[in-house]
């Protein structure tokens, strides 16, 4: 039989073979000739990328680019009002768009016509009044998340229209002095039913503070009230950032008692550990558990729950007991991040395959590893990501080995 020529395979097996390639490739492959053009600027590859858009000119072709490829979500840096209308207009169709800079009122004025998003992250709101930004956000009726960073609150008002958000799955506020109202926060989770995922900047608040935004309110609801009062929280995931002087009340456990993942971060000296003590006490179903503080994680692995899956404790310290203590309680991890953390041996390491043989990810960015560990590693046999950054005692004819005993099945980050 005649060889068939790669380019007579049926188009669908060439767009899944496209789908492999890095967006440098697939610019390399599509200035080849203009069926690879057009297979290249198929939808499907692009369904699930983000364009960034700098502040650079884009002519007619770019944007008649995007348009073939259907882009649903985009990321803007500092790009210019006029930009942003031609962005509008020619990409009506956006669900996701993130503004990563200094944002300004007529910048979100410009996203009006896009009546189909369901993603908006404002990652700088610092310039801007709460008044503004929420006037403006409360316009896109299908929102599904919403992530509001540095944002400086007035009385907690304007907070409340969110509730105007019914289809709201997440939801993110970071002030930028560290502190949301508490009044307000609570009056919108117990208004929005289909809320699962929650981030929150607590600051400085008290427990009796961050325990009353997880409290039903004592209120009525009345009846021309525009949403009423749901009995319970349904929340899956939460996030507190900075939250080392809070703590949590018994009811606001108990509201909280569906929670699937909790996620705590402390970027100065940690005063939470009471906190962290009774969730995972009172907190059943909590399957991952990410924590981001550089004191002793030993007080509290005696607390973890057996159907713990995910498990990150980054730049925290580890001792040798932690981790034993790790393999006899978390033997169904499949997801550990250990990723700038100390105090615990190479050896240790070593005892992965045994203590932890369902892993899929492992992260041990600046973790000190030798050739004889690697390869100890390579015994997963479920690992398909693995983090080595930060390593200076990895000689590349050691990755080479380490990926020829794998096949190259997992995926080694450098």
């Amino acid at each position: 039989m005649m060889p068939v020529q790669w380019l007579q395979l049926p188009q669908e097996i060439l767009l899944e073979i496209l789908k492999y390639l890095s967006p440098a490739a697939k610019a390399n492959v599509r200035a080849t000739c203009s069926y690879l053009r057009t297979l290249v600027d198929h939808p499907s590859l692009w369904k699930h990328s983000t364009i960034l858009f700098k502040s650079v000119p884009f002519n007619d072709k770019f944007w008649e680019t995007l348009q073939n490829r259907k882009i649903c979500s985009v990321e803007l840096t500092k790009v210019t009002l006029k930009q942003i209308k031609k962005m509008t207009t020619s990409l009506p169709g956006l669900q996701s768009v993130t503004i990563d800079s200094c944002l300004k009122g007529e910048t979100l004025q410009g996203l009006r016509p896009l009546t189909s998003l369901q993603q908006l992250n404002l990652l700088d709101c610092s310039t801007l009044l709460d008044q503004d930004i929420f006037t403006e956000v409360v316009q896109f009726l299908q929102l599904t998340q919403l992530n509001l960073c540095k944002v400086t609150f007035s009385t907690g008002l304007p907070l409340t229209s969110i509730v105007l958000l019914q289809n709201l799955f997440s939801l993110t506020l970071h002030s930028k002095e560290g502190l949301v109202p508490e009044r307000a926060v609570q009056y919108i989770l117990f208004r929005l039913p289909k809320l699962r995922v929650l981030s929150l900047a607590v600051g400085n608040m008290n427990k009796s503070k961050l325990s009353l935004c997880f409290n039903i309110p004592d209120t009525i609801v009345r009846p021309l009230e525009e949403q009423p009062c749901i009995p319970r929280l349904q929340l899956q995931k939460l996030e507190l950032i900075n939250s080392g002087c809070a703590g949590l009340s018994a009811n606001a456990l108990d509201q909280l008692s569906t929670l699937q993942t909790v996620n705590l971060c402390q970027h100065v000296c940690l005063e939470q550990e009471d906190l962290l003590k009774v969730m995972l006490q009172k907190l059943p179903n909590l399957t991952e558990l990410y924590i981001e503080w550089s004191a002793p994680f030993h007080p509290y692995v005696h607390y973890l729950s057996s159907k713990l899956e995910k498990l990150s404790v980054v730049g925290t310290k580890v001792s040798n007991d932690t981790l034993w203590c790790l393999f006899e309680c978390t033997s169904e991890l499949k997801y550990l991040d250990l990723s700038f953390s100390h105090g615990f041996d190479e050896e240790l390491v070593k005892q992965f395959p045994r203590s932890f043989p369902q892993l899929r990810n492992l992260y041990l960015s600046n973790t000190r590893l030798t050739g004889d560990t690697l390869v100890v590693l390579a015994n997963l046999k479920f690992l398909r990501v693995l983090d080595v950054s930060n390593n200076q005692h990895l000689t590349p004819e050691v990755i080479l080995a380490f990926r020829n005993i794998t096949s190259n099945r997992i995926h080694l980050i450098l």
